[in-house]
């Protein structure tokens, strides 16, 4: 029975590599947690406008993209969009694919958290002579923020492991450094427990800050 011989020396020219691919998967991430964060917020009140055609749009585009595949949209925006004259590279691929994947997801979070908002605060607003938003930046959003906290959070943790689909598009990041590193040196078992540890550090790492500023923002929670 052949014993396998465990070894991090064959991957350690590769740490440097490593490095930059952990900066990738952080850039690509910070990048599409702002932009879904954006795009949640514009179809989230879309969602709760009085115009129907602007609700089905919204619902549409959740429906759309929280029932496919986010590696079907990132092979969608890589390959097809160059064929109507859109060329992207595969950061910039990634970051639309991922954005517009998880900004669906965003946008039924923060529904939810204008959803709890009672109607009254904004009948208080409106007969404080407040525009709409001003309502929306001083008495609804700080009520959202506190609702939707929780999820939130969980959903940095899925985007952070959902970075590493673009490493199908040719992204550099912890995925891909993972299969060439395990390619060149035949120490897949290796690599691929790096990668795992270095995914779940991060990972971690946010769910800590999360907690402590959790407890920072809202004592009253304790």
């Amino acid at each position: 029975m052949n014993s396998y011989n465990f070894s991090l020396r064959a991957i350690v020219p590769y740490l440097g590599d490593l490095k930059m691919a952990v900066v990738g998967t952080i850039t690509i991430s910070l990048a599409t947690i702002l932009v879904s964060l954006l795009l949640g917020l514009f179809f989230a009140i879309m969602r709760q406008s009085r115009s129907r055609p602007l609700r089905w749009l919204a619902t549409a585009y959740v429906e759309f993209f929280r029932n496919t595949p986010l590696l079907v949209a990132l092979y969608f925006i890589y390959f097809m969009m160059p064929t109507i004259g859109l060329k992207m590279s595969p950061f910039q691929s990634g970051l639309v694919g991922m954005s517009l994947h998880f900004g669906a997801y965003m946008t039924e979070i923060l529904r939810a958290g204008l959803i709890a908002v009672p109607h009254g605060q904004y009948e208080a607003g409106h007969s404080q002579g407040m525009t709409g938003l001003q309502i929306l930046r001083h008495i609804v959003l700080p009520q959202v923020f506190r609702t939707i906290y929780a999820p939130f959070g969980n959903q940095l943790i899925n985007i952070i492991l959902g970075s590493s689909l673009t490493s199908a598009i040719a992204v550099n990041e912890v995925a891909s450094w993972m299969q060439t590193a395990g390619s060149d040196t035949f120490r897949y078992f290796e690599t691929f427990l790096v990668a795992a540890i270095v995914y779940a550090v991060l990972c971690q790492t946010i769910n800590i800050a999360r907690i402590y500023a959790g407890r920072a923002l809202f004592p009253d929670n304790r």
